[in-house]
């Protein structure tokens, strides 16, 4: 198909930094842009496998490389403004496009031509007829690997099996995406009795306001919803508490019919490929290579924060006795209580730091952060659109003035948006094609408001954690730049380190109101471990499980899961997992099935490092600049496992994350 000049997407952006021009672009263009990307990159690759020269780096892997600059360009912002404010016609292109991209990377990976012409050039590079530095060799060894993991050794049948599983596989993903927003946007409590919501302020109120004149109360993407720590009305809480755990369990937006066929394509096609099931697939590429690896790490957390969580349980209900004689303890009353508790016990509440989490000034304070540790400068674009119509685009410089990219940060919720936060590379860095990251980050805030929790502040510098992956990286090729083909067991750690920045004395809080949240925060660790080890667990058992061993009808479900939670020892009736199966976007939607265990395999790196700043002087600038080099700036353009052991100096050791979570195993 050829593409149209007119069309913003068929040439890199004249805008600055080729930021995409957002303002001009139409579902015409994302469409017209990413069939001939599709197009464009098969007969580069039909050129690339057919090139009768002797191969080289040039010749095989710049040129793969190059092969998808439009399809990457196209693709990439279509996604960007897909998941922050989409329409009919955007979700119908993704759900047209989602089989067919499957069905493109199938004819790139299952393309034996391509796969001897990689052959032919490691096979030079074994000769020592060519020579690769670091992130050649890497990209050649990790361009083998995805091959052998796609299938081309298959015989032809099994590759036709394989194929139609990744159609279908794709099809079915794009489907839970959008049942599983309408499910969330549908759920919402509408409140017409203004006296329910005590508990809240003024502020918080008028934000969930209608113009009819009652309140509504949009769900979020976790179990827990934060507006429960707050609200007096226990009717309230239940019905807030039951509207979040019962989506996709019924109705209009049922997602368990996907689910389990998602499940069981995973399944059957880990066994075509030779692998026992999904989850042996998926962790082989990560940091922990075996699922045996996983286990040994989350089974013993899990019980561990299962028994922390339930001697919490205990002094809540006991609490909640008092305050409500006679009536039970349930789940919709486990934040609230929390809260009291907490304020009886160490002198704190949310509501003494919340004059201090005004978004402006948290947003402020994580610029800031960055600015002192690794010397960067923010100067707001008021000239450049972003991807909605709510972003702010920031140029970035580093410290001598010479520009490193845009941030673009979308701050505000909508119906048409994804929920949670995340961040995505608009335009990923590599000195290939000579280009700088355009990144974004992009939350949920209700419009209006004018404070946030302080989940929310670590929210904030976590995502920002992922954008500085990106702004800092300093690779050869896009394709492996920043946080763009890191390992789901790597690629959380970089932000999860930036969350410690958050907790420096007068960095968002004055250091006497820190110090009694870091003793408030020791109070209910065991719940936040546990919901997400549950998580963890069962994206785990959902994906370690055989074809005999899943569920073949929707009925069976939360039977499944059920038992999953049970068999781990992490089942609790109070502390239901962060996401259950049937709005777990992470695993069903995203690019975490059978890799939710890397936000916690993360941890481990990121306390580790921690524990390296604070034995050499905390947040200095020298410090800084070692973690970017050694550690922020190579992305996954080498071994991610080497990475880390060039920042820190050895493979990281689990001590320091069990001491911040008060554990033994």
């Amino acid at each position: 198909m050829s593409l149209s000049a007119s069309n913003p997407l068929a040439e890199r952006s004249v805008l600055p930094f080729q930021l995409p021009d957002f303002v001009n672009l139409t579902p015409a263009h994302y469409r017209e842009a990413i069939e001939a990307g599709m197009t464009e990159q098969l007969q580069a690759l039909d050129a690339l496998a057919s090139d009768p020269e002797p191969p080289t780096v040039e010749n095989v892997l710049h040129a793969w490389e190059r092969s998808g600059e439009l399809l990457n360009r196209a693709w990439d912002t279509f996604f960007t403004v897909r998941w922050a404010d989409s329409n009919d016609e955007l979700d119908a292109i993704a759900s047209e496009f989602a089989p067919r991209m499957s069905q493109h990377g199938d004819a790139i990976w299952m393309d034996e031509r391509l796969y001897a012409r990689v052959r032919a050039l490691d096979a030079r590079v074994k000769t020592g007829e060519v020579s690769l530095d670091a992130e050649d060799s890497w990209m050649l060894e990790e361009t083998l690997r995805s091959f052998t993991r796609a299938g081309v050794a298959l015989d032809p049948e099994d590759r036709d099996g394989l194929r139609a599983l990744n159609t279908r596989l794709a099809e079915l993903g794009a489907a839970f995406s959008k049942a599983n927003r309408d499910g969330r946007v549908s759920g919402a409590i509408i409140v017409t009795d203004r006296t329910e919501l005590d508990g809240l302020t003024d502020a918080e109120i008028d934000a969930l306001a209608t113009d009819d004149g009652s309140w509504r109360i949009e769900l979020i993407n976790t179990t827990q919803q934060f507006l429960m720590a707050k609200l007096n009305h226990r009717p309230l809480r239940r019905r807030l508490y039951e509207a979040s755990v019962s989506r996709g369990l019924a109705g209009e937006h049922d997602t368990r019919a996907l689910i389990v066929e998602i499940a069981r394509a995973r399944a059957e096609r880990a066994q075509l490929l030779g692998y026992p099931h999904h989850a042996a697939f998926v962790v082989e590429a990560g940091c922990a290579k075996t699922t045996d690896a996983v286990n040994a790490l989350m089974g013993p957390l899990g019980k561990a924060a299962h028994a922390k969580a339930s001697a919490e349980a205990e002094t809540l209900a006991a609490r909640f006795a008092e305050l409500a004689p006679g009536e039970t303890f349930e789940p919709w009353d486990w934040a609230y209580v929390s809260e009291i508790v907490r304020a009886e016990t160490f002198a704190f509440s949310d509501a003494d730091v919340e004059p201090h989490l005004r978004i402006a000034d948290v947003l402020e304070a994580t610029y800031a952060a960055a600015h002192d540790l690794y010397g960067i400068t923010f100067t707001r674009r008021h000239d450049l659109a972003g991807h909605t119509a709510d972003a702010e685009v920031y140029e970035i410089r580093d410290e001598d003035g010479v520009p490193l990219g845009l941030f673009l940060m979308d701050f505000w919720a909508r119906p048409t948006k994804e929920g949670g936060a995340w961040m995505t590379s608009v335009v990923s860095q590599n000195h290939l094609t000579r280009q700088l990251p355009v990144v974004t980050n992009n939350c949920n805030y209700t419009r209006g408001q004018e404070t946030m929790t302080w989940d929310g502040v670590i929210t904030m510098f976590h995502e920002f954690g992922h954008a500085l992956h990106g702004l800092f990286a300093d690779s050869r090729y896009g394709s492996r730049s920043g946080p763009a083909s890191a390992p789901r067991d790597f690629v959380e750690f970089p932000s999860q380190v930036n969350e410690y920045w958050a907790w420096q004395p007068g960095r968002v809080l004055p250091a006497d109101l820190l110090a009694k949240l870091t003793d408030a925060s020791a109070f209910g660790r065991g719940f936040d471990t546990l919901e997400m080890i549950a998580a963890t667990l069962l994206d785990q058992a959902w994906h370690q499980a055989s074809l005999d061993e899943l569920p073949t009808s929707p009925d069976e479900v939360e039977e499944f899961e059920r038992r999953a939670l049970e068999r781990w020892g992490v089942v609790s009736d109070l502390v239901p997992p962060r996401y259950r199966s049937a709005y777990f976007a992470h695993i069903w939607a995203n690019a975490y099935a059978a890799g939710y265990y890397g936000y916690t395999w993360s941890q481990v790196m990121d306390a580790d490092a921690v524990a390296w700043f604070e034995a050499n002087g905390g947040g200095t600038r020298v410090n800084g600049d070692w973690f970017r080099r050694t550690l922020l700036a190579p992305g996954s353009s080498v071994d991610p496992s080497e990475t880390y052991r060039s920042f820190r100096g050895r493979d990281p050791e689990v001590g320091p994350l069990l001491e911040r979570l008060g554990l033994t195993i």
